[in-house]
């Protein structure tokens, strides 16, 4: 009996010491493995007898055991040392692999060995077009690299991701993976020139209310960074030439030139002499003041080898004139109030001198083209095989044209077919009957967000585009021109984009006459009232009286708390336009100050119809757009606020 509570003593008392101890302290602490092995470069060229590091990471980043093992299947073409070291020993190929050993997850990189060439011209440098960038995981970019000089025989660029796991690189080519930092670096083959972009990625932000698409302008600069030129002759150009003259609505053959001397918006400081075809643009701008100064659209035989001005390869261009404005900034103002809103797509664009026919034309505005089915554009895909459940993009126009269109059957809007531009009449029934279940859903008030227009409608990018329209006072924003709606084939119908705003930001004549608008100093249209929110129509047929989607979508609770909801979300970025129109202004002078004295802006000097004390100079108009725009954009966010 003894022995049997001796050992039952032992027992209870081991059990206690086992209760005391740890869990990892019984069977081992925790063992994390390694998930996954990524490498860059993945492909690389070399000569014989040179030498470059692989960079390699592992995830998670706390794997218990992140030991890393090197080989390579050829090594008497190319050996690879356990730092990652690769040494090019012969010519041909080779495959180097780095393993983790405890989980066999693996990364490759491609080898290819070649002799030293004799007498051939060596690179002297390279460049690439792209410095500091931040993309969102998941995005992509391509980085264009152009060895120097032109003629080299060392045209080979080898691309490396110092951190993989962030951001993959091939071919120039960029994936943001996960959210961090890494450099890209592209450089000759040995790595005796070489040019790096510094790519910062990060989590994909909260969307708008009611939108799919992320929040961008959350992280939008206060304004973009150019290498500020202060003589008019380095100022960015473009040299048309074309023989005769260029007709309105007709294309004709021609080249075209870009011309960044002093690098102010990127490294490519030319290419000359690109085929293109170009045609005069525009309705009401198309002859404006005498046709001193006309909107044109030009389109490249090829995709350039580089961006251009820093935008995009992009074919299609538009040049706006602008010569309906005298600050020339009320389309940049616009289009960077649409990037704080974070609408799906807006067009980038630069000023820029141009030149036809070695003639000055102006300062303009260099504009992408608005398209689809083009990574960064109108985000829907247009079926190419007539698909009926696809991609659509069409406009609110009034204008009379070739465009295919039909007009709603419920607000009776005339809707012209951008894209595709010769629908079938399946593709015709389809969306057509689309647009005209929401307006139906709309007119009968149906506002349950399971059934009504909520459930055919991406309703933030009809907030976020009124939010443009109203903050502008834009006459053409009440949904009667340049007014498009998208839909793909996994979306609800969406606003993609804002356009035309010459006549915003007090810049019209009648809005003040016709709706006793409130003066700033009793003397110019002023920036208070409601617009957008209570006015449709045309002018001369009972104009503010005829109703278009917002007069329905206001009477929505559900919507204006998701307005005042986005409203207060943006307000502090709009509070940053005023200093963005300083910086544009200063950026651009040299070439505003040219169209000026050039009289490619009459109403630089003697100001706009709608203020009898005209501007005595270009900055008064800067000014007063500056003033115009504070004062209304405080009171929109009382309003707003107490709706």
């Amino acid at each position: 009996m003894k022995r049997f509570f001796r050992h039952l003593f032992v027992a209870v008392g081991c059990l206690i010491v086992l209760i005391g101890c740890r869990r990892d302290e019984i069977i081992g602490p925790k063992v994390v493995p390694v998930t996954k092995v990524s490498l860059s470069p993945t492909a690389i060229t070399l000569y014989e007898g040179d030498s470059q590091s692989l960079t390699v990471s592992v995830e998670p980043e706390d794997a218990t055991d992140k030991e890393i093992t090197w080989t390579v299947d050829h090594p008497k073409v190319a050996t690879v040392d356990e730092n990652g070291i690769i040494t090019a020993i012969h010519a041909g190929t080779a495959t180097v692999t780095a393993t983790n050993p405890a989980t066999k997850m693996g990364a490759i990189c491609k080898v290819t060995v070649k002799e030293p060439v004799p007498d051939l011209i060596p690179a002297t440098g390279i460049l690439i077009d792209a410095q500091k960038v931040t993309l969102k995981v998941d995005e992509t970019l391509q980085i264009t690299a152009t060895v120097l000089p032109s003629n080299t025989d060392e045209k080979e660029v080898n691309w490396v991701s110092s951190n993989p796991a962030v951001a993959s690189v091939e071919n120039g080519f960029v994936r943001a993976l996960s959210a961090g930092e890494t450099t890209v670096t592209a450089s000759t083959i040995g790595g005796k020139y070489s040019a790096s972009c510094v790519l910062t990625v990060k989590e994909p932000t909260t969307p708008a209310t009611g939108s799919r698409w992320e929040d961008t302008g959350a992280d939008l600069p206060d304004y973009p960074t150019y290498n500020k030129v202060t003589a008019q002759s380095d100022f960015p150009r473009i040299d048309i030439t074309v023989s005769g003259s260029i007709q309105h609505g007709v294309y004709k053959d021609g080249t075209v030139s870009f011309k960044d001397p002093r690098k102010m918006y990127s490294d490519i400081t030319e290419y000359t002499n690109l085929k293109m075809k170009i045609k005069g643009r525009g309705n009401t701008t198309w002859g404006a003041e005498g046709g001193i100064k006309n909107p044109y659209r030009f389109k490249l035989e090829e995709h350039p080898a580089n961006k251009v001005f820093g935008l995009n390869r992009d074919k299609d261009w538009i040049l706006l004139a602008d010569v309906q404005d005298p600050t020339l900034l009320r389309n940049a103002t616009a289009l960077r109030i649409s990037r704080m809103v974070s609408m799906p797509w807006t067009p980038k664009y630069r000023a820029v001198e141009l030149y036809i026919n070695n003639k000055y034309s102006g300062c303009y505005l260099l504009v992408e083209a608005k398209e689809t089915d083009i990574e960064n554009k109108v985000p829907v895909e247009v079926s190419e095989t007539g698909e009926v459940d696809s991609g659509y993009y069409v406009e609110i126009d009034d204008k009379w044209d070739e465009d295919m269109y039909f007009y709603t059957s419920h607000f009776g809007k005339k809707i012209k077919y951008k894209d595709p531009e010769t629908p079938t009449q399946a593709q015709q029934e389809y969306i057509e009957g689309y647009i005209n279940d929401v307006e139906k859903l709309l007119k009968n008030k149906q506002f349950d967000k399971s059934t009504g227009y909520w459930s055919k409608m991406e309703v933030g990018t009809f907030i976020d585009q009124y939010i443009v329209q109203e903050l502008t006072m834009n006459v053409d924003g009440n949904m009667r021109l340049s007014t498009y709606f998208a839909k793909d084939k996994d979306t609800k119908l969406f606003m993609p984009m804002v356009w035309d705003f010459d006549l915003a930001l007090g810049n019209c004549t009648y809005l003040g006459k016709d709706f006793n608008l409130p003066y700033i100093d009793g003397s110019r249209d002023g920036p208070k009232g409601w617009f957008i929110k209570i006015r449709g129509g045309y002018p001369g047929e009972n104009y503010g009286q005829k109703d278009t989607y917002y007069q329905y979508l206001f009477m929505d609770p559900q919507f204006v708390q998701a307005l005042k909801d986005r409203w207060n979300t943006v307000k502090p970025r709009l509070d940053k336009i005023p200093a963005f129109i300083d910086k544009m202004a200063e950026y651009n002078k040299p070439a505003y100050d040219h169209n000026l004295s050039a009289g490619k802006n009459p109403r630089g000097n003697r100001g706009y119809e709608s203020a009898p004390d005209a501007f005595k100079s270009w900055q008064d108009a800067v000014d007063w757009l500056k003033e115009w725009y504070s004062i209304r954009l405080e009171w929109l966010d009382t309003e707003i606020n107490a709706l």
